[in-house]
Parts: structure tokens; sequence; C-alpha cells
């Protein structure tokens, strides 16, 4: 039986990834940019898993996961929380909320296909009713640090805490060791989109630092 999968993420890039992730699953995605968004699709379908960004527009992933743990017709219903590589997760709010399991973003898409499929197997292959429930948020995705950032802010020391405090010596160093990481999948997938976001928030970082001077 094909199996419904309700992305709610604001981020295009996010969108077009996992929904190339899927293209040859047996999977029907449906796409929404936003949590109120999300929570009006909840009310009038009944998806096999959710994937829901933490932060996004309107209702935020928690929020969303809340909702659907207090929805009676959906309240077993599998919740992924998408989580930014720099966002700030919130541990006990997901356990809080009710999550099955969180994903850090942007993510390998063997990982990703590997948590949805392991959270949708058929019931005959599910645990004992008995047996206790994992903890919120324990079933995260074995997932590569993607951009190898976490391994070189390591490397490199401290993150430093603010762009002004990053040398062109800096950027040149991490760009490179990024580009090693790349997996050409990703470049197909998003650096187009990434590129101009990131350009336009260095650009904008230095006019406001001109201005300011």
């Amino acid at each position: 039986m094909r199996r419904t999968i309700l992305l709610a993420d604001d981020s295009p890039t996010i969108r077009r990834l996992v929904k190339h992730t899927f293209a040859d699953a047996d999977f029907e995605l449906v796409e929404v940019s936003n949590g109120e968004a999300a929570i009006r699709a909840l009310e009038e379908m009944r998806p096999s898993i959710v994937l829901a960004d933490i932060y996004m527009p309107g209702q935020n992933g928690y929020q969303v996961c809340a909702f659907i743990r207090n929805h009676p017709a959906l309240a077993k219903t599998p919740v992924v929380l998408l989580v930014g590589a720099f966002d700030a997760f919130d541990e006990e709010g997901a356990r809080q909320a009710g999550a099955t399991a969180h994903i850090t973003k942007p993510f390998e898409p063997g990982a990703l296909i590997g948590l949805v499929t392991s959270l949708l197997l058929p019931e005959t292959e599910a645990p004992e009713p008995e047996a206790p429930a994992p903890a919120a948020a324990a079933v995260e995705a074995e997932s590569e640090d993607l951009l190898g950032l976490e391994t070189i802010f390591k490397e490199e020391g401290p993150v430093p805490a603010s762009v002004r405090d990053i040398t062109d010596a800096d950027i040149d160093r991490i760009a490179d060791r990024v580009i090693q990481r790349l997996s050409s999948q990703v470049i197909e997938s998003i650096a187009w989109d990434i590129v101009p976001d990131i350009t336009e928030k260095i650009v904008r970082e230095e006019l406001k630092r001109t201005h300011e001077s």
C-alpha cells in the first residue's frame, strides 16, 4: 500500500531535497511551507508519517507534533522533527510534544529513507504492545554531518561570535574543507539554492557593518 509523507518545512531547498529523496520510493509526498498549513492538511488527510521543521512560520514543529499527539485520529502517527545544523534543538520540548525522532539538516538521502522506513515497519514487525516506548527524540537518524561543519569547527576551535570575527583566511580554509566533503548529489540538489542565500547574508552583514562604522 502506498504511504503518505506530510512534509512541513519553509525551506524550498529542503522540500526539493526530500522530494528527490523519495522520488523513486513507494511514497506519496505532500508538501506545505508552514505549521498552520500542516495543521490544515492534517484535518483533511491521515499521513503515514510527518516530517516537521522545528523553526517555521506559524506553528513550529514542536507545536505541530503536539497537535498530532492530541488528535484522536492522529495520535499514533510518527513525527520526525527536522533540525537545522545551527538550530538549538530543545530535547525536553521534543519529548513533551511526543516527537518520535529527529534528524539534522542537511541529511543524506539514504539516512532519511532509512529512518522513515524504520518508523513505518509493518505491524507484524512492530514491537509487542507491552514493550516500553522509546524516549522522545531518542531514535535520531545516524546521519553523516553532511557538510562536516561540526568536525571542522571542533578542529578549528570555537565558533566565532560574529561574522565580523571571521577572517578571509578562516573563510577560505573552512570553504575548502566543506567543498571536499560535499557529495555530488548534494551539490546537484541544493548548492544553487544555498549559495545565493549565503551571499545575501554576507552582503547584509557587510552593509550593516559599514553603516555602523
